[in-house]
């Protein structure tokens, strides 16, 4: 029996190894099922999942005991059978990563998935990406999390997730809260996004009352098999320090730290290392036309034509390939 099982985890890894890492939004919700092979349950609520069709499932509402949310008397037909399929959510909105891209505020979503590779990456990045609830999707959007106030009730059953669509505030259950902030410290480590100062406060302590779970590194091994990289805030490879990465824009240094004890943990002590935060550089973005190339704090950035762009890991690299920097980049 235990050699059967051996083989049964080795062929799922093994098969994860062997997919390639999603190129865009439609490619991830495919994949994601495998991360959650054997744990086919939703993150908010703990729902069971059966699966349906190539990315979608249904949800039984009685095994986590998930009410429909229903304020103004008896559901619609639509609600409920929204409430009664899972949906792939972003648990970091997708918004707020592209509110700081520049396609984002030339066309908002639908811009930057037509125009910007980066942003098809970004918005398939596994390590991001879960199932909710249809329901609580929906009404979930784009809110930020947030503790709320206690005169917000019970609203999904025993469901324990609380959203205050008044002040804009999503409180997840205490047991994932963690897992929520190390997925943040991921996004704006990885893409140089900014964390405002109360968002890092709030992460941070998350991050310490609820340290890596099992099925927290399971799915991180089988996300990491599957994209080639880790999160390091959940390897603890990296922690975070307050007061880096808050300006409200991009392009910030970031506030990390390495973790260079050399032995290995599930969570590095936050502010224990005393190394120099560094910043993440982004790819640069040649013009096959034109033969210049723009970094990410040039206003073409992510205005370029994807038929012409072509990328580089640094200037030197671009420039040795015979392009020059953007007339318009800053000096």
């Amino acid at each position: 029996m235990i050699l059967k099982v051996s083989w049964v985890v080795f062929a799922i890894f093994f098969s994860i190894s062997l997919a390639a890492e999603p190129a865009n939004f439609e490619q991830a919700k495919i994949q994601l099922k495998q991360i959650y092979q054997g744990s086919e349950r939703t993150f908010y609520c703990d729902c069971q999942i059966s699966w349906v069709g190539r990315s979608g499932g249904r949800v039984d509402h009685d095994s986590c005991g998930f009410a429909i949310y229903a304020p103004r008397g008896l559901p619609s037909e639509a609600t409920i059978a929204r409430a009664a399929r899972s949906e792939v959510e972003h648990i970091i909105p997708i918004s707020w990563v592209g509110k700081q891209l520049k396609c984002w505020q030339n066309g908002g979503r639908k811009n930057c998935q037509a125009t910007d590779p980066i942003f098809n990456k970004i918005e398939a990045d596994l390590f991001n990406l879960t199932y909710a609830v249809g329901q609580i999707n929906g009404i979930r959007s784009d809110l930020p999390f947030a503790m709320v106030t206690e005169n917000i009730s019970a609203q999904f059953g025993r469901c324990d997730i609380k959203i205050d669509t008044k002040n804009r505030k999503v409180q997840p259950k205490a047991d994932i809260r963690g897992d929520i902030a190390r997925v943040a410290f991921y996004m704006a480590d990885r893409y140089n996004l900014a964390l405002s100062r109360q968002d890092q406060q709030l992460y941070l302590a998350w991050h310490k009352q609820d340290p890596v779970s099992e099925l927290e590194l399971l799915r991180h091994h089988r996300t990491a098999a599957l994209t080639q990289r880790s999160n390091p805030f959940v390897t603890g490879e990296k922690s975070w320090q307050l007061g880096f990465n808050t300006s409200g824009v991009g392009l910030t240094p970031q506030g990390w730290l390495a973790n260079n004890s050399g032995v290995p943990s599930n969570i590095a002590a936050v502010g224990s290392i005393s190394k120099t935060p560094q910043a993440i550089v982004s790819p640069i973005h040649g013009n096959r036309n034109s033969r210049v190339y723009h970094r990410a704090d040039c206003p073409n950035y992510s205005s370029m034509a994807p038929a012409n762009r072509i990328i580089f890991q640094t200037s030197a690299e671009a420039e040795q390939q015979g392009y020059r920097l953007a007339g318009n980049c800053p000096k």
